[in-house]
C-alpha cells in the first residue's frame, strides 16, 4: 500500500504580507511547512514538488479550508494561494471545490512560470478554462527565473505578476530589471517584487514602477495568530493599517 500523510499534524501555516510601496499590507500570501522541517518555509509550488499527486490534492483542500476560516473570522485582505497544473486539472474537475472558490472572491491563485517546462497552447487553454469557471483571478510567480517568457502574459488572464527573488537580487540595480519591469507592467496590472529582505533593497526599488513589495523584511504570522481565541475586531482592524515592521518609507511612486 502506498504511504499516506496526516495532513493535519505535518503542516503548519502562515501568511506573508505583500506591502503596497506606502507602506500597508495588500495581500498575504500562504506559506505551507512541514512541521518537521522547523525554520525552513516552502511555498505551496515548492512544497507540491515532493508530495504524491493525491497528497497535492488533499493538501489544496486543506488549504482551501484554512482560508475558509480566515475569512469567517473577519479578515478582509487579499490571499494568494499557489497551484500547479495538475490542482489545476483537479479544480476543473471538481463542482466541489469550484463552489467553494465562489464563495472565496478574495482569493488569488498563484502559477509559477515553472508549472510547465514549455508555455505551450494547451498551457493557456488550461489556464483560460480555469478563469472560466472561478471568480479566483490569477497571479504570475516566479517571473524573470529561467523558464519566463512573455508570451505567458500575451493572453492578459494574469492580474499581477511576481518577479522572481534572485533575478532581483542579481539585477534589481540594473537596466535589465528596468526593462523588465516595463515590458510586464504592459501586459497586467502590475509587478509585486519578491526577495525585499533588507532596507537596501527598498532603496532599490525606490521611484520603481511596481504595485507590492514582498520578502524578508516583514515578518510573516501564523494562523493561530488570525483566528485563535484573540482574534477580536480591533486587532483585524489594526492588520489592515499598519505595517509589519517599523519601517519609513519613502515615497516609492
Amino acid at each position: 500500500m502506498g504511504r499516506q500523510l496526516h495532513l493535519h499534524q505535518h503542516y503548519e501555516f502562515l501568511l506573508e504580507p505583500i506591502h503596497s510601496p506606502s507602506g500597508d499590507a495588500m495581500a498575504w500570501e500562504l506559506l505551507t511547512r512541514a512541521a518537521q522541517e522547523k525554520g525552513s518555509v516552502e511555498s505551496g509550488h515548492q512544497l507540491f514538488e515532493n508530495l504524491l499527486g493525491p497528497e497535492k490534492w488533499q493538501l489544496f483542500q486543506l488549504q482551501l479550508e484554512k482560508i475558509s476560516a480566515l475569512y469567517q473570522s473577519g479578515f478582509a485582505h487579499i490571499v494568494s494561494l499557489n497551484v500547479d497544473g495538475e490542482i489545476i486539472s483537479h479544480i476543473l474537475a471538481s463542482d466541489a471545490v469550484q463552489q467553494k472558490l465562489d464563495r472565496l472572491p478574495l482569493l488569488r491563485l498563484e502559477v509559477s512560470t515553472f508549472f510547465t517546462t514549455r508555455y505551450q497552447a494547451r498551457d493557456r487553454l488550461l489556464l483560460q478554462k480555469l478563469v472560466g469557471i472561478t471568480p479566483a483571478l490569477l497571479w504570475l510567480d516566479d517571473f524573470g527565473a529561467g523558464s519566463s517568457t512573455l508570451s505567458m502574459l500575451s493572453s492578459g488572464i494574469f492580474e499581477y505578476v511576481k518577479t522572481d527573488k534572485n533575478f532581483f537580487w542579481k539585477y534589481g540595480e540594473g537596466f535589465a530589471f528596468d526593462s523588465l519591469l516595463n515590458h510586464v507592467n504592459d501586459l497586467c496590472r502590475g509587478v509585486i517584487v519578491q526577495g525585499v529582505n533588507t532596507p537596501q533593497h527598498l532603496d532599490m526599488l525606490a521611484h520603481k514602477p511596481v504595485v507590492g513589495l514582498q520578502g524578508g523584511q516583514w515578518k510573516s504570522l501564523s494562523f493561530n495568530e488570525l483566528t485563535g481565541k484573540t482574534t477580536s475586531s480591533s486587532r483585524l482592524k489594526t492588520l489592515k493599517t499598519v505595517p509589519a515592521t517599523a519601517i519609513n518609507y519613502r515615497n516609492f511612486l
